[in-house]
């Protein structure tokens, strides 16, 4: 699922990439930055690095070459998160599937 950074709509400044280890603390912030998230995330402070929990997840998803997790940035700051997984099926003559979660925008 590797794919080169991809820029948004003509004219805009949004970049949609994957991402990378150096994401996690912002990415939490970003889960955790809603009425639900607040009660289930532990968000770090600002320049403080992600706890444990969510570095194990995020090499267990960059393991599997089926999960990726990808971020939205505006001038270098990510400002969208989703994670998509793909996911194979016997229904549909063994269609693979997409099912996306976590996702959140910056207020």
């Amino acid at each position: 699922m590797d794919r080169p950074d991809t820029a948004g709509p003509a004219g805009s400044d949004l970049v949609i990439r994957p991402a990378v280890t150096s994401d996690i603390a912002s990415i939490v912030r970003l889960l955790a930055d809603d009425p639900l998230g607040a009660t289930r995330e532990i968000a770090p402070d600002d320049g403080a690095p992600p706890g444990a929990v969510y570095v194990k997840a995020f090499a267990a998803i960059e393991a599997d070459p089926n999960a990726r997790v990808i971020v939205a940035c505006r001038a270098e700051q990510i400002v969208g998160t989703l994670q998509l997984n793909l996911i194979a099926g016997l229904s549909r003559s063994g269609l693979l599937r997409g099912q996306i979660e976590s996702v959140r925008v910056a207020a």
